[in-house]
């Protein structure tokens, strides 16, 4: 990603909507699916500024994975100290169970997205699994992907297959970001009409104090459906896989 993105990563992590809800959400998804104790062992790849990593660590130990020494840099502060810079093929486990592996708007950033799934797979032991999230819909690329760099949207059938042809099986999938899927469709359609998707370069769109709450709120309260239901569309996509048996 551009530079710019982790450190407005690392100074809006703790306030900005998406970010607090979007983690809300996944604990629960994650405590409810993969049920890991707090001696657990998470791999989290392509950690970022350790946002999402600090909240994790109060359930299990975090390992954070970054490409970036700024991304490391951040974790650092947050006083996550078990970190790698490198690639997931080049993280050396040193004889130590990982339990699971969170990639969390990480794999559209890869190029090859099918070898890093298969990376995911050796890494993690039998019985663990692999979270991801990606962003939803090719039809919906815009600005914001090109500025953090990414290679393409999936829908549900696409990042499935590149998950499920590394060897894992998908425990749960789905939709999420749903609540405000129509309002953030119909800023995209006026953004394209104005232009406005072609000038703008902020790596987070800012919002108003009040509606940073709001959207907070909505978007927060999917956390009380999911994991119970499993929601049809949205603007992002969830799914935890299980590494079941050892072939690799």
């Amino acid at each position: 990603m551009q530079e710019i993105v982790y450190h407005e990563n690392y100074r809006l992590e703790e306030s900005y909507w998406w970010f607090i809800a979007r983690s809300t959400i996944l604990l629960k998804i994650i405590n409810k699916v993969c049920k890991f104790d707090n001696n657990a062992n998470i791999l989290d790849a392509g950690c970022g500024t350790g946002g999402f990593a600090e909240k994790m660590s109060a359930h299990a130990n975090v390992i954070c994975l970054d490409t970036s020494a700024i991304a490391l840099e951040y974790c650092h502060k947050r006083g996550l100290k078990d970190t790698h810079q490198c690639i997931l093929s080049e993280f050396d486990k040193s004889n130590r169970r990982i339990d699971g592996i969170t990639m969390l708007d990480v794999i559209e950033h890869i190029e090859d997205d099918y070898g890093v799934v298969r990376d995911a797979y050796s890494l993690v032991d039998k019985g663990g699994y692999l979270i991801a999230t990606v962003p939803a819909y090719q039809w919906l690329w815009c600005k914001h992907d090109e500025i953090h760099m990414h290679y393409r949207r999936y829908n549900m059938q696409s990042i499935s297959k590149v998950i499920e042809s590394a060897g894992f099986k998908i425990r749960y999938s789905s939709y999420f970001n749903t609540f405000l899927f129509l309002p953030a469709i119909l800023k995209r359609f006026l953004d394209k009409l104005t232009g406005a998707d072609k000038t703008n370069t902020n790596p987070i769109e800012p919002v108003p104090d009040i509606l940073n709450k709001w959207f907070k709120n909505i978007f927060g309260w999917e956390s009380k459906f999911l994991p119970k239901i499993k929601f049809p569309f949205g603007l992002s996509i969830v799914i935890i896989a299980e590494k079941t048996d050892t072939k690799s």
